[in-house]
């Protein structure tokens, strides 16, 4: 196996709590530095000579990347994160730049062929060594939490925030919204009463909220593709959140609704399922064991760093040092029983791309308008359908 010294351009708790530790463990050795505040990446080029750099965007990353790599002969690999939404203003560039791209996206894929650039697949996960269960803090002690950052720019957010989040505020439930001060700020199309604010949550309170909520809320700034769902799904899963998000393609593609999640279409239905799950403790519990179960055996980081040793193993400069090694037996499946009597085929894994892609998606719908004040709805009996 071939050992590389891998330099993480960024901090951020998808590097260091995701896909960098799951390179570690295989044998790399990994370090990370935080561009954005650092004037300079040629000192930590200087002392650890990596022989790939890793990045996962950020437009002021580019001058400090580019000229110093080329010069020293250093492959840039680029994860577009944020496509399909930001494609044609930071992935692209980015990628063109890059001797490898990867995108959680399956869509974007075709979108960079058109444009010359092969990039591979390689959707978001969990850790288990980090998202785990968690102990109870008072801190978190509420019937429903969001933790996540205010985009409500995306169109598909305005969707998600009418569909799952502003009815529960409607209806005063017990909610606390945690991530950054625009889900205060009068400048942004939505906001929230001060109330319902919890303010700034670390990532490492991750376990310990998902371990006090009854209920973890989902939402999404992509609801067209069949891979691309917000990075927190896996994250919640793997802390045994019990999760009721926005239903997209790629949360259906993934996961069995009721069984290792709970997905909502509309105003009605959320309120229905917050109303049902808070006075049913023991499935919610059921339902959040097997939604750890699903993605501890399909979707870890682990499991996706190997997806993708051999397109980084291609980039290894001809002198690095090459080890033989055993690779770790695969753990054992965790077995996940169904309780309902109609059989259910296990949630799909999406394909590798078909050799000839299929024909860029249509546009998305326009722009609904900006989401202010209550989201206004007529009640209608939703049937809760439970596997």
């Amino acid at each position: 196996m071939v050992f590389l010294r891998i330099l993480f351009a960024n901090t951020a708790p998808i590097v260091k709590y995701g896909i960098g530790p799951a390179l570690a463990e295989l044998g790399h050795e990994v370090r990370y530095v935080f561009l954005d505040q650092e004037p300079s990446l040629e000192p930590f080029i200087d002392e650890f000579n990596p022989d790939i750099v890793f990045n996962d965007g950020g437009t002021g990353r580019m001058p400090k990347l580019f000229p110093l790599l080329e010069q020293r002969g250093i492959p840039h690999v680029y994860w577009a994160i944020e496509d399909p939404v930001s494609f044609d203003f930071l992935s692209l560039p980015f990628a063109q730049k890059s001797a490898l791209v990867f995108t959680p996206c399956w869509e974007s894929l075709a979108d960079y062929r058109r444009h010359g650039i092969s990039a591979h697949l390689l959707m978001f996960a969990c850790n288990p060594s980090y998202h785990r269960t968690g102990t109870p803090d008072s801190r978190f002690n509420h019937d429903i939490v969001f933790s996540g950052n205010n985009y409500s720019y995306h169109p598909a957010r305005q969707k998600g925030i009418a569909t799952v989040l502003q009815p529960l505020i409607d209806h005063g439930y017990d909610l606390q919204v945690y991530g950054n001060e625009w889900w205060l700020d009068p400048n942004q199309s939505y906001t929230i009463p001060p109330s319902y604010y919890g303010g700034y949550m670390a990532n490492e309170d991750l376990p310990a909220v998902c371990a006090t909520a009854r209920i973890i809320l989902g939402l999404h700034s992509v609801d067209t593709s069949r891979t691309m769902m917000s990075m927190r799904t896996f994250e919640i899963l793997g802390c045994q959140g019990f999760y009721l998000t926005q239903w997209t393609p790629a949360i259906e593609e993934m996961f069995i609704n009721h069984h290792h999640l709970v997905w909502s279409k509309s105003p009605e239905e959320t309120l229905d399922l917050v109303k049902y799950y808070l006075q049913h403790p023991q499935l919610r519990q059921r339902i959040a064991r097997q939604g750890q179960a699903e993605v501890y055996r399909k979707h870890t980081y682990q499991q996706r760093v190997r997806e993708i040793m051999l397109y980084l193993q291609s980039l290894a400069k001809p002198s690095v040092h090459v080890q033989p090694q055993v690779p770790p037996p695969s753990p054992a499946p965790v077995q996940v029983q169904v309780s309902h009597p109609v059989a259910v085929q296990p949630s799909p894994v999406p394909p590798a791309p078909p050799a000839s892609y299929p024909a860029a998606p249509p546009p998305p719908s326009p722009t609904p308008p900006p989401l202010r004040g209550t989201v206004r709805y007529s009640r209608k009996p939703v049937r809760i359908k439970l596997y």
